[in-house]
């Protein structure tokens, strides 16, 4: 039954498949990896978030930006932004300055590209598969000569299996990209800048202000003089 199904649904769809089958493997790979890396616990571990939360002292802070510069996840790329925002006498409150928010999360938006390339692509793929199933059909029909209705029925019926598989792939693919970027969204316009606040407020007083005028006159002078900085 199994060998039926797959020459009914896989071989007798033609040429096309061999393009149709590993990009289906490809979208439902992309699904799960993409679905596993926007999880809460991944974008916002719950363990940083406490560690932001509890930073009381100086050391502590510089030891916590240290250690940001090491993390992966879009919350410590968003928190260490804000810090160096700060550095650079830029304000570190999301309302004022949603930069930060905003780069990253755009980046998060870029990494469902493969999904929209494929809702779009598969559809083409299965139409040209039929397409080309069905002037194959015409063109033996032609030479032929023959009229009979039922042969091209069933040649036109095989002919359309690849439009199926383009839809099957199409659909969900669709489906997902919608569900992940209303989520990325979430992030982007509720989450994420409730609790920059909260974590921005409790850094405020540990940011330091980088001298930024007077390391440029430094290295001037450094250029001029051949002397290093001093720092």
């Amino acid at each position: 039954m199994s060998e039926n199904y797959f020459d009914e649904y896989v071989l007798q769809g033609g040429i096309t498949m061999l393009a149709l089958l590993p990009l289906s493997i490809f979208t439902l790979g992309i699904i799960l990896q993409r679905f596993l890396e926007l999880r809460s616990s991944r974008v916002m571990p719950h363990d940083l978030i406490e560690e932001a939360k509890s930073i009381s002292n100086q050391q502590a802070f510089d030891s916590f930006r240290e250690r940001l510069t090491t993390l992966s996840s879009p919350l410590a790329k968003v928190i260490l932004a804000y810090i160096e925002a700060g550095e650079r006498g830029e304000s570190i409150h999301p309302d004022v300055n949603p930069t930060p928010i905003d780069d990253v999360m755009d980046k998060l938006y870029q990494s469902l590209s493969s999904l929209s390339t494929a809702y779009v692509i598969a559809p083409l793929l299965g139409v040209l598969g039929t397409t080309i199933g069905i002037m194959g059909t015409f063109e033996q029909f032609a030479i032929v000569g023959k009229r009979d209705m039922s042969a091209l029925v069933s040649a036109i019926d095989k002919s359309l299996i690849t439009t199926m598989w383009g839809l099957v792939i199409a659909v969900p693919a669709y489906f997902f990209y919608a569900i992940m970027q209303n989520k990325i969204f979430r992030y982007e316009r509720d989450q994420f800048p409730r609790l920059l606040k909260e974590i921005m407020k409790n850094f405020a007083p540990f940011i330091k202000l980088n001298p930024i005028d007077s390391f440029d006159r430094t290295n001037t002078e450094h250029d001029h003089h051949g002397s290093p900085p001093t720092l």
